[in-house]
């Protein structure tokens, strides 16, 4: 049985250790054939630098680790273009300044290629290494990780930096558009999409794959290629706990799958699929491997309600690229994998992202709350039973207590950045609430407005308002802008909330509940 490739990423170590390799030739075929310039943003350990590789193989001709794979018969072999690979990942910017390790990187590139560099500036050396390796057949650029030196200073939050590496970036790019005589490929990868404006206003030839069907399958797993390349590990984690092909597969996808860029071609995470077929446990694989504090820093200081781009219709502007000077949090969520396009009405030109699977909803909720309410595994474990239970059997004032309990484990340090509270304060609900495991919406809509969140168990329907201000108020407000109205026709008892929460004393401070009957609203109980 061939071994799982996990962490692999030279195709050659596929074909010479006997590695599973899941064939993306013809995705790879199709695009050279129709393309010449290429950008493609995903999230971290989704394949990208794997299919850096495999194209570096490809055009330099090497036809021997492509054995068997769908291009092996249908490439140009004997046509071969020199490649300048410029991964990141080996840009030595840390210890040297990016300026100057460009320039080394660029001469051990030139020196590999047994040609010498006279240009003085790291972006003349560039455009001088593509000039002079281009000859005829033109030089192949791949570039990989190529927000690195942007993205690893905005995690450790010098700004200053992270502006002037994106500068020096920006300079580097600044002539490749006039080489197109030159060029035979080009292909740019990172996890994010920065604005065209601040890194790209120089490359606006690109095509960006990053949402659209031709670059939707190029990474990640379908559900036919695992079947078809990993069914041995699938019967055998099948019969580690018990069960069928059918029905573990079921679990997988649930766990791992879900990662959409054009709303109907759905892939696995690569990561977390082969990780799991390695350890036999489902566990938070990909999550694990790294979560980015500045944005988790950003989420909280900014004050924005993480759900207010769940499930609702976004403009593509809404995610698709953001700068340093203006981070968006959908984009950010979005381009770092937390967020993934479930439906695109392309009419409308609309998009509905949501989390991809269980790990990322799961792990990302709970590391929100933990980071947010700065509660233990066990304080956070207690306080959602009690609210499951008081929810399932309608008790408030118990719910109402056990959310005060959470917000009193908020320090005043955790507050002071914050810029608007009530964002912060709806986060934490939402990201509570969602941790429940009942079906819980928010910000839902009707033709009446938009109250806070919708709670639904078997029994009840819970319309539920936060207000900065009193319950009352609240309440008040779920009447008047008929929230409830929604729900006339279901057969659940309807229940409205109203939640007041005070600034200065940084909790929920009372609460008001009342029935809803199907001509309209009642008050029924008051408490402090």
């Amino acid at each position: 049985m061939k071994k799982l490739g996990l962490g692999i990423q030279a195709l050659s170590e596929f074909i010479d250790n006997n590695f599973i390799y899941v064939d993306k030739t013809e995705h790879i075929h199709r695009l050279i054939d129709e393309g010449k310039y290429y950008f493609l943003s995903r999230p971290r350990r989704f394949g990208k630098s794997l299919l850096i590789n495999t194209l570096k193989e490809l055009f330099e001709g090497n036809r021997r680790v492509f054995q068997g794979c769908w291009i092996e018969e249908r490439w140009h072999w004997q046509q071969k273009n020199p490649v300048i690979k410029i991964d990141f990942t080996q840009v030595e910017y840390r210890e040297l300044g990016l300026k100057k390790a460009l320039d080394q990187y660029l001469l051990r590139t030139a020196e590999q290629h047994k040609v010498s560099l006279e240009a003085e500036t790291y972006a003349g050396k560039f455009l001088e290494l593509i000039t002079t390796l281009g000859g005829k057949s033109g030089t192949v650029i791949l570039i990989d990780e190529y927000d690195k030196p942007i993205i690893d200073y905005l995690e450790a939050s010098n700004i200053p930096q992270a502006e002037e590496n994106r500068e020096i970036l920006k300079t580097l790019y600044a002539g490749v558009k006039g080489l197109d005589e030159h060029i035979r490929f080009f292909l740019l990868t990172g996890v994010s999409k920065f604005s065209r404006v601040s890194i790209f206003s120089d490359l606006n030839h690109l095509r960006d794959l990053s949402i659209s069907e031709s670059g939707a399958g190029l990474l990640g797993y379908t559900e036919q290629e695992i079947r078809d390349n990993y069914h041995p590990y699938l019967e055998d984690l099948a019969d580690c706990f018990g069960t069928t092909d059918d029905r573990i597969m079921e679990q997988v996808k649930t766990w791992y799958n879900g990662y959409s860029w054009d709303g109907k071609t759905f892939v696995y995470n690569p990561y977390s699929t082969l990780s799991l077929l390695s350890s036999r446990a489902f566990k938070n694989f990909w999550f694990e491997t790294g979560t980015p504090t500045f944005l988790i820093q950003h989420i909280k200081e900014s004050g924005v309600k993480i759900n207010e781009s769940l499930n609702k219709p976004v403009k593509e502007n809404a995610f698709n690229a953001y700068d340093i000077d203006n981070l968006n949090t959908t984009a950010i969520l979005f381009q770092t994998g937390y967020l993934t396009v479930k439906q695109w009405d392309r009419l409308e030109n609309t998009y509905v992202l949501d989390f991809p699977n269980r790990e990322v909803k799961e792990s990302f909720l709970d590391f929100m709350v933990k980071n947010y309410a700065d509660s233990s595994a066990e304080e956070m474990g207690h306080i959602v039973a009690v609210l499951t239970e008081a929810l399932r059997i309608n008790d408030i004032r118990r719910f109402f207590e056990a959310m005060q309990a959470l917000f009193s484990s908020i320090t005043a340090k955790q507050l002071e950045k914050v810029k608007a509270y009530e964002g912060f304060y709806h986060s934490i609900i939402y990201i509570t609430l969602k941790m429940l495991g009942v079906r819980i919406d928010c910000e839902v809509q009707s033709s009446f407005g938009a109250t806070d969140a919708v709670i639904k168990n078997e029994e009840y329907i819970y319309v539920i308002e936060f207000k900065m201000g009193t319950a009352e108020e609240a309440l008040r407000q779920i009447k008047e802008k008929r929230y409830c109205a929604p729900f006339a026709a279901d057969g659940r008892e309807v229940i409205m909330v109203g939640i007041g929460i005070d600034k200065g004393v940084r909790n929920l401070t009372d609460f008001v509940t009342g029935a809803a009957d199907r001509g309209g609203e009642r008050e029924i109980k008051s408490e402090n």
